[in-house]
Parts: structure tokens; sequence; C-alpha cells
């Protein structure tokens, strides 16, 4: 009768513990479901605000057009969004997206970085004033979706 008793009190204490110990894991990784929702969302905030800061200094032309559509574009990846839902830019971005920089620039005879530059330049001219309507757009589609991140 003793020991019957001694093993179910026993028992009851090993489930108390290992309901516990469930208990505290279930907890741990709530929290660590937490920390890495709030991670996501500083990293998306972060994005955003470079994304800003890219289409105003485009906007105010402290930062060219191409290079401008350059640095959009992986930024938009990460967002799930595209660059090609903006026409203009997405049309500069793809006679730029494979031009040489750097040291490749570098190394090109004179000409051909002459001829790359005229392409270029014309095409900033020829989709400018679209680009700056759409550049408008993508700061305030950025403030909204910024806006939904703190929800």
């Amino acid at each position: 009768m003793i020991i019957r008793f001694f093993l179910i009190i026993l028992a009851v204490l090993i489930v108390l513990s290992m309901a516990g110990y469930a208990l505290s894991l279930w907890l741990k990784l709530r929290k660590q479901k937490q920390q890495l929702e709030q991670a996501k969302s500083e990293r998306f905030r972060n994005i955003i605000d470079s994304i800003d800061v890219i289409a105003r200094a485009m906007l105010s032309e402290q930062c060219g057009f191409s290079e401008g559509v350059l640095r959009l574009k992986p930024l938009l990846d990460v967002l799930g969004k595209k660059l090609s839902v903006y026409p203009a830019m997405w049309e500069l971005y793809q006679v730029v997206e494979n031009m040489p920089i750097l040291d490749e620039r570098k190394n090109l005879k004179r000409n051909e970085r002459m001829k790359l530059d005229l392409e270029r330049e014309s095409k900033e001219v020829e989709l400018e004033e679209q680009i700056k309507i759409e550049l408008k757009q993508l700061i305030d589609e950025m403030a909204q979706f910024k806006q939904t991140l703190k929800l």
C-alpha cells in the first residue's frame, strides 16, 4: 500500500516536472519567434529607409538614375516587390544592368566607354520625367509599407 502511494506520488511529480519543462520550452520558442519577427521587421524597416534615401537622392539629382535603379532593384527584391512595376525605371535598368563597372569599365577602350555612356545618358534623358513620377510613387508606397510594419 505504501509503495503504491509512493509510486503514485512519484508519477505525479514526474508528470508535473515534464509539464513544467514542456511549458518552459514552449515559452522559449514563443520568445524566439517574437525576436525573429522583430528582427525581420527591423531589417525591412532598414531596407525601406535605404530605398527612401536612394529615391530621394535620385529626385534631387544627388544620385544618377542609372546608379539608383541598380541599387533599388535588389532592395525591392528583398521586400518581395519588383522594379518592373515601375516601367520607366525598369526600362533604364534593362539598359544598364549588364554595363561594366569599376575595373571592367576602366579596361574598356575610350570609344567603347563613350558609346556606353551615350547610350545610358540618352536613355536617362528620355525617361527622366517618367522616372521622377515613379520615384514619388515609390516613396509613397514605401511610407505606406513602413506603416504596415508598425501595426
